[in-house]
């Protein structure tokens, strides 16, 4: 009889805080993600805030920012130019040997003699894995949805006109961002905690056809691929060894990634 593979950590989604957190186990964790991407809690939902730099100049995120500002993906003050992030964490997974796999989604988790074992699927089929610890980081709590608490998300739209100069202005109450360079210019569409995707587009849709004056000037470029989240906490224990650590839940990705590293080395 075949043996189950076996990790000492399991991490869920292959977010910011779920690579940080792999960064600091090494070999002792393998990351699950069910797509193709990284960090898409922040790159394909457009999430932009405002620059953020850590206090502490020897931050785990340190290389990353280093590689960022290097090929000018980031800005002085921490701007991100949030496609530009992706090859470099592909660049840091490749470079740290972290085992990271892809369209590999979780079907089952379940306990068996003290040890996690979780079913996921991919390319290959059903596999089985089983682990000490189980960190789920991705957007919907992909190990136990029912656990999802949304205190607010939007559908954010990247738009061409925004006079230069303008940053984290309002229109109409809409709030507009910049990333690092001026052609970067997303609009929050706020939605309902409970809505869905196709209610989200259509009422977005409607919206720019009939949008305020204020937003006349503006051009609709495209739509994020996912929804921009806001989670109530930080952290929550589903299981003793079983938690959620939403990653979208930090307003940057290198925030996120620096969280999920002292989370690793128990220091959260």
């Amino acid at each position: 009889m075949k043996q189950d593979e076996h990790v000492p950590t399991l991490i869920i989604g292959a977010s910011m805080l779920g690579l940080g957190l792999a960064s600091s186990k090494g070999g002792d964790a393998v990351v699950l993600e069910s797509g193709n991407s990284v960090g898409s809690e922040f790159i394909r939902s457009f999430k932009l805030s405002r620059p953020w730099i850590p206090a502490e100049e020897a931050s785990p995120s340190r290389e990353i920012r280093e590689e960022l500002t290097k090929r000018n993906i980031m800005s002085g003050e921490g701007s991100i130019h949030l496609p530009g992030l992706m090859p470099v964490m592909i660049k840091h997974i490749k470079e740290h040997d972290l085992q990271v796999r892809m369209q590999s989604s979780v079907v089952n988790v379940s306990m068996r003699e003290g040890k996690f074992v979780v079913l996921y699927y991919d390319a290959s089929g059903l596999r089985t894995i089983t682990a000490d610890k189980l960190v789920d980081t991705s957007i919907p709590c992909s190990t136990k949805p029912e656990c999802l608490r949304v205190k607010a998300k939007s559908l954010n739209v990247m738009i061409m006109g925004l006079p230069e100069g303008s940053d984290f202005v309002a229109a109409e109450g809409y709030e507009i961002r910049r990333g690092r360079f001026d052609s970067e210019t997303i609009l929050r569409f706020p939605l309902d905690p409970n809505e869905d995707w196709i209610s989200a587009r259509s009422r977005l849709f409607q919206f720019w056809l009939n949008r305020p004056l204020s937003l006349k000037p503006y051009a609709f470029v495209t739509h994020a691929e996912e929804f921009d989240m806001e989670y109530e906490e930080a952290r929550q224990q589903i299981a003793p060894g079983w938690e959620w650590l939403p990653s979208a839940f930090y307003a940057n990705p290198l925030e996120a990634f620096d969280q999920g590293f002292h989370y690793g080395k128990g220091d959260f």
